[in-house]
């Protein structure tokens, strides 16, 4: 009865089309309302490409940043690529609340997506989390902007302010987080009163924070999830700008957006395709530490389309021994993930990959694998891993000027399996 109840209570609402400015504003919230109580948990898949610059002259003394504001204003060149990354996360939204995992994970835990992707500049709301601070409060002002067209669709748009004491717009400050006000525009199809696009404006971000800026644009499209027909995001685009005037441009897609149903294997591949939900398989217990494990690709790693969140397939180059016994044959399947995927360009121009493994299949049973990479005999070099990344993460260097590499199906790695993690033996 749900959808058909929605259904009705829209109909009724397009049945009188607004005759002013206000009228329409009101209809359209009272959509975008009823569709935001009515719509169900649902998970979609993001991939996300970051682009980070930094000014191609630093000024000194430093500017302040509505200087840093004016100046990239009148000198939009004056920025320089620096690196580049891929994410494709799994993102579930209940509630009002996102919570993330790498695309292809089989649940969805406490961690944040944030300490889930490691560092970068990254946020939430997109996927329709910004509606409640924007539609929801009364302390949210408006302002008409007059009328304009999208493609074939004539939209209305609308200037809006959410004050600091209404916002859940949260910054990372230091270790902790401070909550932001923010300003920006909404654009409204006059015929069906559909939110078509979203611009969410910070830049009045507290000191603590080192960010300028951080400016956000959503578009959307009409999605079936479960029973209903809801508004979510089709692409989003982030700007944030730092206080030493450094520059990350944030690209996302969304995909695969639908009804989520409880705990299960979240996988992309035929079964899932088809809409069969596989269940989660029972873990078995983890390999001991000290043992090594030679490993070879079987598939290919493309930087132009691989991500941080992918999983890749490798095999047992040769049989895993303890002592004199044989846990797994050659050619025991075993999985990883790529947890980093970075472009850097300022030369040496190279690639930098980090995988973690996670599971040796043995007989058909997935055992956890946790390891490291093998040190050279003799090896007097310390690697550390970047800031807020695991240590069980080995990162790959491929040093080359092309824009784009492939790592070969074939390639050869060693390993030691480590203990697990301590939160994951409590």
């Amino acid at each position: 009865m749900r959808p058909c109840l929605l259904a009705a209570a829209t109909a009724a609402l397009l049945a009188q089309q607004p005759s002013n400015p206000t009228e329409l504003l009101a209809k359209a919230r009272d959509i975008i309302a009823a569709r935001a109580r009515r719509l169900p948990d649902y998970t979609c898949i993001q991939t996300v490409d970051r682009q980070y610059f930094r000014p191609l002259h630093r000024r000194f003394p430093a500017p302040s940043c509505a200087q840093i504001a004016a100046f990239n204003r009148d000198h939009p060149h004056d920025q320089v690529l620096e690196a580049t990354d891929r994410l494709r996360l799994e993102i579930k939204v209940s509630h009002g609340t996102e919570i993330g995992a790498w695309a292809g994970a089989s649940r969805f835990s406490s961690r944040s997506i944030f300490d889930l992707i490691g560092g970068g500049a990254y946020g939430t709301g997109a996927l329709g989390t910004f509606f409640s601070d924007i539609f929801g409060s009364a302390r949210v002002t408006y302002d008409y902007r007059g009328t304009g067209t999208e493609g074939r669709l004539k939209v209305a748009a609308y200037g809006y302010r959410v004050p600091v004491a209404s916002s859940h717009y949260e910054v990372k400050a230091g270790s902790g987080w401070t909550t932001a006000g923010f300003s920006g525009v909404f654009w409204i199809d006059t015929d069906s009163l559909d939110l078509t696009r979203l611009f969410v404006d910070a830049n009045e971000l507290p000191a603590e924070t080192g960010g300028c800026e951080a400016a956000t644009t959503v578009e959307y499209q009409k999605v079936p999830v479960g029973d209903g027909v809801f508004l979510l995001p089709l692409r989003s685009s982030m700007l944030t700008v730092t206080t030493d005037a450094s520059e990350t441009r944030t690209a996302a897609a969304y995909s695969g957006c639908r009804e989520y149903h409880g705990e299960a294997t979240i996988r992309f591949d035929d079964a899932a395709l088809s809409g069969k939900v596989q269940p989660a398989a029972a873990p078995t217990a983890p390999l001991p530490a000290g043992l090594s494990l030679s490993l070879v690709l079987t598939s290919p790693i493309d930087t132009d389309t691989a991500a941080a969140g992918d999983i890749v397939t490798a095999k047992l180059r040769k049989p895993l021994r303890m002592s004199r016994k044989v846990l797994a044959p050659a050619g025991a399947k075993v999985e990883g993930r790529i947890i980093q995927m970075q472009h850097w360009l300022a030369k040496p121009r190279h690639f930098t990959i980090s995988l973690m493994l996670e599971e040796l299949e043995v007989r058909g049973a997935a055992a956890p694998l946790h390891a490291r990479l093998s040190r050279k005999p003799g090896s007097k070099s310390i690697h550390l891993p970047p800031a807020r990344q695991s240590p069980a993460a080995a990162t790959f260097v491929f040093t080359t000027n092309k824009s784009r590499y492939i790592v070969p199906a074939g390639y050869r790695s060693s390993w030691v399996t480590v203990e697990p993690p301590l939160e994951e033996t409590r």
